[in-house]
């Protein structure tokens, strides 16, 4: 049901010669410069998420410069609340500053993450992605301590 209001909006909105409203995701819980569990769950909202997009949470490491895509999408609810566990770093990593960032995601963005996810898997070999894949744009990113 809310997929067609919004597309009935946005046509609305075309048809009257008013620009369609910009995708915005962001990232409500943990705070900035908040102590992070270990394993806890990022929450966020999020409005105009274009038809085929995914909003997914990635870890970015600061001490090793790489990017981890968590293991699927967000959960996203009709009002545009969102919310995904996140996994911050491994047992020796306490007292590290890592960044959990926000994106949205195209066809081909979550074709290059499920791909990582899935090599990573079956090797048992989480080592990351050098940068953020085609297809995957930044909306929010905020930095943690992990406990």
């Amino acid at each position: 049901m809310r997929i067609r209001l919004v597309a009935v909006v946005g046509l609305a909105l075309l048809l009257l010669g008013c620009p369609a409203p910009k995708p915005a995701v962001k990232i409500t819980q943990p705070a900035e410069g908040a102590l992070a569990e270990p394993v806890q769950m990022t929450r966020g909202t999020s409005r105009a998420v274009p038809t085929g997009q995914a909003i997914w949470v990635v870890v970015f490491v600061q001490k090793v410069g790489r990017y981890y895509p968590q293991n699927q999408a967000a959960d996203v609810q009709p009002d545009g609340g969102w919310s995904s566990m996140t996994y911050i770093g491994i047992p020796s990593d306490v007292g590290l500053k890592f960044d959990l960032i926000a994106v949205l995601a195209d066809s081909e963005g979550q074709a290059a993450f499920n791909k990582y996810l899935t090599n990573a898997r079956n090797k048992s070999d989480y080592a990351g992605l050098e940068q953020l894949p085609i297809g995957v744009t930044v909306y929010d990113r905020i930095s943690v301590t992990r406990k």
